[in-house]
């Protein structure tokens, strides 16, 4: 997912202040005022304005503290407020999902004031290499998190369960067992029948039926009448013959109940110029949803071919779905984007002390990964504990008669069910957990000898790589243009600033292979930040 960025390009010298105590003790204490008062110190003494000042009483480990939430949506919306002034860097950076948060919002600079480091686009490459990793890894684990969780909803699909809220006709429930199920509204299934038939028969359109049955019953949750386009999407929707679609994947054999019948729905589809589904794969594919068209920006779509001699390949190309008449020149090989990669990372090479500097970096962020996810465990295992205790009171209610059976049955799912959902989102976190060690692990693998582990690694070796190391990469006509993450382009400068200090000799910095000729000279011609620069030099090394 590609997430907008809000770009704060004018420098001001206006910012704002973030004070948190971990306790609301400390808060009574002389720990927000010491706090205060050194960045205030800090601020007059560099020449800023301090606009407005935050102040937290909670721990920075705990996610969706309301003061840092409002500094987000404030830094946000005042596109000239571009600093943020901290006492130190575990004020505000020990919450994964905070650190991600930050991220997102393009320009803005961190001021530890207490550790003396600022983070921008200017400041040392060390620092700005540490907090770049640091960002990515946060990012890496909550994006496992999401991950997981679309994982079970994937197993709920694969059983036949929609995970989402049902049409028209239907509504959501829960069986004797407290699963969550799809069953028929019986007071509008007969009016669902006869809008479809009415349809099939050509004469009707679906205006015409939404105003003929509205009075009828056919009507949404609250009794209104529908829209239009509402009624349109019914009659194309699989899900009223016992299927259904969800995000690209297809059930047909789903555990609702169908309500028209498969000739019926058929004849529409004809008359509607038949069903479009979502085209799956059964193989994996390193750079799928990675690559854009620079001329429309869709996905580039991968394909599997066969030859006549049976050898077989894969390339990638736009589907052409924004209609710009792109299609023809998008197409580029799955080999062709591996020689391109591996080219660049050949000049890769960590130095012994970064690659220290980094391994220590891993260790922290290991500890603060450590104390986020005691405390969401925490919090999740005192829902279960409640529930359990809830569970336990409403039948000891039922059997002193405080309660009926029907209310009891009605409450006694609802509990299970919740506490259920609670245990998966316990085994989740588990497994993100394996995941953050997967991806330190590759991240040292990737530092220790990134070309190898991109040539001959696994599928997911080369999507690791590629999905943390490039951004907003794009392709057309025999022109791959990629940006590095910032982390990675730091990085990959403070390796080349390395070897120019070992040599007295200093390397080209780029090869045109459009032109084949020898460089005369750097390419960083056109100024700009760093992350532009990385992209004309990628751009013009790796022309085909």
């Amino acid at each position: 997912m590609i997430r907008e960025k809000v770009n704060k390009n004018i420098e001001t010298n206006k910012a704002v202040a973030y004070i948190r105590v971990s306790s609301r003790e400390q808060e009574k204490g002389y720990s927000l005022t010491a706090q205060e008062k050194l960045l205030r110190k800090y601020a007059k003494d560099e020449g800023y304005e301090i606009v407005e000042i935050f102040r937290e009483a909670m721990s920075a480990k705990k996610a969706g503290r309301k003061q840092f939430n409002l500094m987000l949506k404030y830094l946000k919306s005042h596109k000239d407020v571009n600093k943020l002034l901290v006492e130190k860097t575990d004020r505000i950076t020990r919450n994964f999902k905070d650190v991600v948060d930050l991220d997102e919002i393009g320009g803005l600079e961190l001021h530890f004031v207490k550790e003396g480091s600022i983070i921008t686009e200017k400041s040392k490459s060390q620092d700005k290499m540490i907090y770049g990793l640091r960002v990515v890894l946060s990012k890496q684990y909550i994006d496992n998190l999401k991950e997981e969780a679309e994982k079970g909803i994937l197993a709920k699909i694969e059983d036949g369960i929609y995970p989402s809220i049902a049409p028209v006709g239907y509504y959501n429930t829960m069986n004797r067992k407290g699963k969550h199920i799809i069953a028929v509204d019986e007071e509008k299934r007969a009016i669902i029948k006869k809008a479809f038939e009415l349809y099939a028969t050509g004469n009707y359109s679906a205006k015409t039926i939404n105003d003929l049955l509205y009075p009828e019953g056919l009507t949404n949750r609250n009794g209104k009448k529908l829209a239009k386009s509402t009624v349109e999407r019914m009659f194309k929707n699989i899900f009223y013959i016992g299927q259904f679609e969800f995000k690209g994947f297809i059930c047909t054999k789903a555990q609702h109940e169908g309500i028209i019948d498969i000739n019926t729905f058929n004849a529409i589809q004809e008359r509607l110029g038949g069903i479009v589904r979502t085209r799956t794969h059964d193989i994996q594919f390193p750079y799928q949803g990675l690559f854009r068209c620079s001329i429309c920006g869709g996905l580039l779509t991968p394909e599997l071919k066969t030859k006549k001699n049976g050898k077989q390949y894969i390339y990638y190309h736009c589907n052409d779905s924004h209609k710009k008449g792109c299609k023809k020149l998008s197409y580029i090989s799955q080999s062709t984007i591996d020689k391109i990669i591996g080219e660049f990372l050949k000049s890769f090479h960590v130095s012994k002390n970064l690659l220290e500097s980094i391994q220590c970096f891993i260790k922290d962020i290991h500890n603060d990964k450590n104390n986020y996810q005691e405390q969401v465990e925490s919090n999740i295992t005192m829902k279960i504990e409640q529930l359990s205790k809830r569970i336990r009171q409403a039948y000891d209610d039922k059997c002193d008669g405080k309660i009926d059976e029907d209310f009891w049955k009605e409450r006694n799912q609802e509990y299970h069910a919740e506490r259920a959902e609670l245990i998966e989102k316990l085994q989740r976190i588990n497994e993100a957990d394996e995941k953050f060690y997967d991806t330190c692990e590759q991240l040292l693998k990737f530092a220790k000898n990134a070309y190898d582990m991109f040539m001959n690694g696994t599928v997911e070796d080369k999507r690791f790589i590629t999905q943390i190391v490039l951004s907003n990469s794009t392709y057309y006509d025999k022109k791959l243009d990629v940006e590095l993450h910032p982390v990675f382009d730091t990085l990959f400068r403070l390796t080349k600033e390395y070897e120019q200090n070992k040599s007295t000799i200093e390397p080209s910095e780029s090869i045109d292979f459009t032109n084949k000729k020898d460089p005369k000279k750097g390419q960083f011609v056109n100024g700009g930040n760093d992350e532009a620069r990385t992209r004309d030099l990628m751009r013009d090394r790796h022309a085909l």
